[in-house]
């Protein structure tokens, strides 16, 4: 039989479930950012060195080629380490580039996907 013990610290244990609830409309969000960007959407997700002001200087990279941050999810991995899945609103011709400006900026992009909706269903329309 395998046992797990939680241990939750902080002013409110309460306060756990909206955190947690936060981060599971993150799936949501990344849906309808995609149904609701006429030009699609960037898709990264990155490894990136856990330090102060990492993920603001590769967003702020990405925002001088004039790309619109819709969402981001980051968490630490360890002391040296953290994950961000990034999404961008899409522009023609910039997906290879952000790409290039985010290995520029020191991350390590695991995934990359430029996602377009091409066929949207009217669903009050039987």
């Amino acid at each position: 039989m395998l046992n797990s013990l939680i241990s939750i610290h902080g002013n409110n244990p309460g306060s756990l479930n909206t955190v947690l609830g936060e981060v599971s409309n993150v799936f949501g969000q990344v849906y309808r950012s995609i149904l609701s960007s006429p030009n699609g959407v960037f898709i990264f997700l990155i490894a990136l060195p856990n330090k102060s002001g990492t993920l603001a200087r590769l967003s702020s990279m990405l925002a001088g080629l004039g790309l619109n941050l819709i969402l981001t999810y980051a968490y630490t991995i360890n002391e040296e380490l953290a994950m961000a899945l990034l999404i961008y609103e899409a522009k023609e011709g910039y997906f290879q580039k952000a790409i290039e400006e985010l290995r520029k900026g020191g991350a390590v992009v695991r995934e990359a996907y430029e996602v377009k909706a091409i066929n949207k269903i009217n669903r009050s329309t039987p």
